[in-house]
């Protein structure tokens, strides 16, 4: 990998036309459809809603209407984009750094709104794109091992793809655009850790799109391209925030990480703990039956896992218990469900779920660790059993590619679409839910971005 200033790297990546495979192109509109199912599912809720429209829209408002009456593109984005994330249930990609590349499908949006007589095929690619430079950058660097948030990836990715769309691939405007993110700096990622925990992780995304995009713009202006904002040997970026080490990518910028997102098919749980989940549904049953034999619940994981999510101190809000791997393994091994509803502080449960808690030990499996690393397998693994009380064991599950994988692609499609007709049925009858993901899957990428706004709109 070469390991010229990223700059240069995104830039000369923006500036070729790509032909993307027929199998990218519907991974894309996979992501596309599954965020869109977010978005249904986040504007049945009042807060959300409230808080994505600045108060002026509220729950169950069709959301892709609302997107019509938003003018600016970084509006339409932060918009978008909270809706995406609100409740941890879109797409992720895990490595050295944590990400989820569809927080910035809303960048997409603000732009082709704005431009709707564009191909859906440049929209589709400006997505494949996003992904592309978010995910390589968390294969390269880790952000959270110094205490800096992942959504800085999110920014520089749609800031400099948009920037490509408004300069027309012009490669001084998207180094530009880059240099000028990597001079706003890093934020930390303190709100996502316990005591800081709240819902700034929910709108952090909308925000670092809105600041990409604005910084895209002001970067269409001729100024100094900042070229030496990262390698700078006192003010630079590499010096300042990653103690003299190199901001780099983990692979060529191709298509390859649009191919390898993980997708939360059925629990809408922080990722690193979806395996776990799994694990716990088939352990239910055994658990239930045997509950008051049970002396411990063992979770054996990988060590991020560790890191972000076990966390058995007192959960104080919603945004501290689904990013509790001890929380949501206590719920499924209860009652055999997950939804968002389970982390409200309304959950009819919330207290059995807190008492069980107290019973699981958790403890890091050096080769799930291993294997969370290698790029071949990227296994997200959790095992699970039970001590009892006589000391003898369970029988142990153990999931170490939970069904959103890309191991598990084939097996996880129908659960997706699942998901989405759930998701929308709030708006739409099954079978228009049904047609409008054929519609989407099956949409002429030479056809105007209009097209897809008619179908989003109509059905």
């Amino acid at each position: 990998m070469d390991q010229q200033n990223i700059d240069k790297i995104i830039s000369n990546y923006l500036s070729k036309n790509i032909l993307f495979s027929e199998e990218n192109i519907f991974a894309a509109k996979l992501s596309l459809l599954d965020t869109l199912g977010c978005v249904y599912n986040a504007s049945t809720y009042e807060e959300p809603m409230r808080f994505a429209t600045r108060d002026v829209y509220g729950a169950n408002t069709n959301p892709f209407q609302v997107l019509e009456d938003i003018k600016s593109s970084n509006e339409i984005a932060r918009y978008f984009s909270i809706l995406t994330r609100w409740f941890d249930y879109n797409d992720t990609f895990l490595a050295e750094e944590w990400a989820h590349p569809s927080d910035n499908i809303g960048t997409a949006f603000g732009y082709f709104i704005n431009h709707k007589e564009k191909n859906i095929s440049r929209f589709l690619q400006s997505i494949i794109q996003m992904y592309e430079i978010q995910g390589g950058l968390a294969l390269g660097t880790s952000l959270n091992k110094r205490g800096y948030d992942h959504v800085f990836y999110v920014k520089l990715a749609s800031g400099a793809v948009y920037s490509s769309l408004l300069s027309d691939q012009n490669t001084e405007s998207i180094s530009r655009t880059v240099n000028n993110i990597l001079q706003d700096g890093v934020n930390l990622r303190s709100y996502r850790q316990a005591p800081n925990v709240g819902k700034r992780k929910s709108w952090a995304a909308g925000d670092a799109v809105s600041r990409g995009i604005e910084l895209a713009e002001i970067s269409q202006f001729p100024d100094s391209a900042y070229e030496n904002i990262q390698n700078d040997k006192v003010w630079g970026f590499n010096k300042v925030f990653l103690d003299g080490d190199l901001l780099l990518f983990g692979k060529d910028l191709n298509d390859w990480i649009i191919q390898n997102i993980l997708y939360k098919v059925l629990y809408p749980a922080e990722f690193h703990g979806q395996s776990a989940v799994e694990a716990s549904f088939k352990l239910s049953d055994l658990f239930n039956e045997k509950q008051k034999e049970i002396e411990e619940i063992i979770i054996e994981t990988h060590e991020p896992a560790i890191r972000i999510i076990s966390n058995k101190k007192a959960l104080n809000n919603s945004s501290d218990r689904d990013h509790s791997l001890e929380y949501m393994v206590s719920a499924a091994l209860i009652f055999k469900e997950i939804t968002s509803d389970t982390y409200s502080d309304n959950f009819h449960g919330i207290d059995e779920v807190n008492a069980l808690r107290e019973k699981i030990k958790v403890f890091e499996n050096k080769e799930f660790t291993k294997n969370y690393y290698e790029i071949s397998k990227r296994h997200i693994s959790n095992e699970i059993y039970f001590k009892y009380k006589d000391g003898s064991l369970s029988k142990k599950e153990k999931v170490e590619t939970p069904i959103g994988h890309p191991d598990r692609r084939d097996e996880a499609i129908p659960f997706l679409k699942e998901k989405f007709v759930k998701n929308a049925s709030p708006y739409l009858k099954k079978e228009k839910a049904n047609n409008l993901w054929e519609n989407i899957l099956e949409i002429d990428i030479q056809s105007e971005f209009k097209e897809l706004l008619n179908i989003l709109n109509n059905d």
